[in-house]
């Protein structure tokens, strides 16, 4: 009987007791929670990975002794995993075709975008074409039939690697539950391990020139050239752009602040009340006024002279009929102040930025 060494050992027992333990944890919690009690399961999903934690050394004692089969405990572990991402990535794909994924309440949809968490904004992008979602769904399930093949299964493991990245790139970028995330960096792993295993032949593979592309003869120095310029292109292009923002130190959302209106001071009281709340400063000198409602509110341009801090803004939603509003945009003790005539009132206040998160 041969011996593998121990490292090999290690990496190929920590990706079964990862993959199948999550494996696991998210089935049975989803689907056997009502009749097993989700402590059961989750000691359950402890003890595989306890196992894929100490197997590496008991399995390297007993191969010292010559008493266990190596290369038959390495196959079963192996399949053991192939066969674990193959269910898990099939269950996905059918979850989504049976629309038990991609999940947002109604009653959020209607909310604005802005408040939306990243886990709902994800979601309700993908909701919004089903067809989409079944491409997806098609995709995950083609993988994981093509593992379970081994004339398909490198094939198989490599059409997993973007569709893993992606799924845990959103969840790690939109701010998905720890839990999900760390589920999709598992799956990884157990792509990776397998992967590894076929490294150099990848690699070789990779790394050679297209057959079906012949070389085009042309001196060195101008084949530099023409690599370097798909990045020099793009900073010229950026130079001489005319960049749409036109006042980035003002770019971004504000609260509005000590309102006056003619003098007196107004704020809203109650969500039903029309007074300005918000305002936009956006690219291409957009500008919107929000009166308490993200459904009642003014769209238009504004024209800045930063000489003398006049502004003018033009409307063109509801109406191009509107008065446009004239007045001056300045600081005052460090604060921005927006004051000026606007449909023949007089208004005043102070402008608080809304920060980046």
């Amino acid at each position: 009987m041969g011996t593998i060494p121990l490292k090999s050992k290690v990496w190929l027992c920590l990706a079964a007791g990862l993959v199948v333990g999550a494996d696991f944890r998210r089935l049975s919690l989803k689907y056997f929670s009502p009749w097993i009690p989700p402590v059961v399961l989750l000691a359950t999903t402890f003890l595989l990975l306890l196992i894929g934690l100490l197997l590496p050394y008991i399995w390297h004692a007993r191969e010292r002794k010559a008493s266990i089969n190596s290369y038959r405990l390495k196959a079963l572990l192996e399949h053991a995993v192939i066969y674990a991402l193959a269910l898990d990535l099939s269950m996905f794909g059918w979850h989504k075709i049976e629309g038990l994924q991609m999940i947002v309440p109604l009653g959020v949809l209607d909310q604005p975008f802005s408040n939306f968490s990243g886990e709902n904004l994800v979601w309700a992008f993908f909701k919004y074409s089903y067809p989409f979602t079944a491409c997806i769904a098609l995709l995950q399930i083609i993988t994981a039939a093509l593992l379970l093949f081994s004339k398909t299964r490198l094939f198989g493991l490599i059409l997993a690697v973007p569709v893993l990245i992606f799924i845990t790139s959103l969840d790690f970028f939109y701010h998905m539950p720890i839990g999900v995330l760390i589920h999709g960096i598992i799956l990884l792993i157990g792509v990776f391990y397998f992967l590894s295993q076929d490294f150099n032949r990848l690699i070789d593979f990779i790394f050679q020139p297209m057959k079906g592309l012949n070389t085009l003869r042309i001196a060195s120095g101008t084949k530099y050239f023409f690599r370097l310029s798909i990045f020099i292109w793009p900073i010229i292009f950026y130079l001489i752009y005319d960049y749409p923002d036109k006042h980035p130190h003002l770019t971004g959302k504000y609260f509005v602040q000590d309102l006056t209106v003619n003098q007196v001071p107004v704020s809203a009281s109650s969500p039903k009340d029309s007074v300005l709340t918000n305002i936009y400063m956006d690219l291409e000198d957009e500008i919107v006024f929000d009166f308490n409602d993200y459904r009642y509110r003014y769209i238009g341009t504004y024209r800045l002279e930063e000489e003398t801090d006049s502004i003018e803004i033009h409307w063109r939603y509801p109406s191009d009929t509107l008065n446009g509003f004239i007045g001056k945009l300045s600081k005052v003790n460090g604060q921005l102040v927006l004051e000026g005539e606007m449909n023949g009132e007089e208004l005043r206040m102070k402008l608080s930025r809304v920060e980046k998160e």
